[in-house]
């Protein structure tokens, strides 16, 4: 294997923060601070330590960034689902890359719960659309289960803007085989 980023991976053994919410309800693992300035993107990693709120979920605890705010845009305006549920580890992973206020942009537009305990359900949706499980996204008629890095949704969605996203959810983007 070629790594494409050996700064990363240094940084990757290096530098691994762990940062817990204000409730301790889950546990972030960044290679390094993110700042508005940085070009290189930080790993989500997602462990629940408590349940979530129901109905609701967990807090998301990062923040977004432009290119998430635009990205996140594009895909209401082309008109993608996001089907999740809102107890879903994996969907709320998904929220972590998003970010708070880009999430809220999905969360009031295309997003579609599929259990009837949450908020605003729609679970007819969920079972009309045949989706396999949650998180799985809609894109141009075509499914994407599981969790998404956001430049896999960009190309997905022919998203043309600005790619600087802050986070990632694995390494498998900076290695190549």
């Amino acid at each position: 294997m070629a790594i494409k980023h050996h700064f990363l991976l240094a940084l990757l053994t290096l530098s691994i923060i762990c940062v817990g919410t204000s409730s301790g309800s889950a546990l972030l693992t960044d290679i390094a601070q993110q700042t508005d300035n940085q070009k290189s993107p930080s790993i989500i990693f997602f462990l629940p330590k408590e349940r979530p709120q129901t109905g609701v979920g967990w807090e998301i605890t990062t923040t977004s960034g432009e290119a998430e705010l635009a990205l996140a845009k594009h895909l209401v305006n082309i008109g993608a689902k996001e089907y999740v549920a809102w107890w879903c580890p994996h969907c709320h992973k998904q929220k972590l890359l998003f970010g708070k206020e880009a999430y809220q942009i999905i969360n009031d537009s295309i997003k579609v719960e599929c259990d009837k305990r949450g908020i605003n359900p729609h679970p007819d949706l969920c079972k009309a659309a045949k989706v396999p499980g949650v998180p799985t996204w809609v894109i141009n008629g075509h499914q994407y289960s599981g969790v998404q890095n956001l430049k896999d949704l960009a190309k997905a969605s022919s998203y043309m803007g600005d790619m600087n996203f802050r986070y990632i959810q694995d390494i498998k983007h900076l290695i190549s085989s």
